[in-house]
């Protein structure tokens, strides 16, 4: 596959297509929706689970070129190659970037194996080259950055904001965002809590200011 560029997308509200309806389908719909995005699944016949995934409109029918008018992204995701290719021209033929799942040479783009703290995406791609090995990093990971992280991004976004608002001149905030994000930092989270935190950070503005 050629080299990639990585990129996180805005996908609020934006349509996108997965065509299958086994599990694959299922895990990328599911993905879709979390990130906001308007979701259509086409498929004659569907997993339990995605006949249970909220926020999606199922179209019950075997796929056909006029499904991708409308979406930026499009993953073909069924058990039949020869359907897969299909999908493929037909989304780039409307415009739309595909992802065939399991094919990287007819990919547009690769799903990373993403761990998500809250606000923090962690991701590990290796090309299509690997997916079991990107899937074992991105596992090594989840003990490295516990859930704990998602409350502690919350709190740096929250500090941020009030450094900020409380010191204009750049020189001077830089040193104290490097602090609150360094390891002692986050060291300090887990053993006395957010408010610990923010109490440094209200020492460090005091002595900047």
């Amino acid at each position: 596959m050629s080299p990639t560029f990585p990129i996180n997308l805005c996908l609020e509200g934006r349509p996108c297509l997965v065509v299958g309806g086994g599990r694959v389908a299922f895990r990328k719909a599911r993905s879709l929706i979390a990130a906001g995005a308007q979701v259509t699944v086409v498929s004659p016949g569907c997993c339990p689970e995605l006949l249970q995934l909220e926020g999606l409109q199922l179209i019950d029918e075997p796929f056909d070129e006029r499904h991708v008018a409308g979406a930026i992204l499009v993953f073909a995701a069924t058990d039949d190659a020869e359907v897969n290719r299909r999908v493929a021209h037909a989304a780039r033929q409307a415009g739309a970037w595909v992802n065939v799942v399991d094919t990287p040479a007819e990919c547009d783009f690769i799903v990373p194996s993403v761990l998500a703290r809250g606000e923090l995406t962690l991701s590990v791609c290796s090309g299509g080259a690997a997916p079991a090995l990107s899937r074992r990093l991105r596992e090594s990971l989840e003990e490295q950055f516990p859930p704990a992280y998602a409350e502690y991004v919350a709190l740096l976004a929250e500090l941020r904001a009030l450094i900020l608002a409380s010191i204009r001149d750049i020189a001077r905030r830089r040193p104290i965002l490097e602090r609150l994000a360094d390891a002692a930092t986050w060291d300090l989270f887990q053993a006395e809590g957010p408010d610990a935190v923010r109490r440094l950070a209200d020492e460090l503005i005091a002595d900047a200011t």
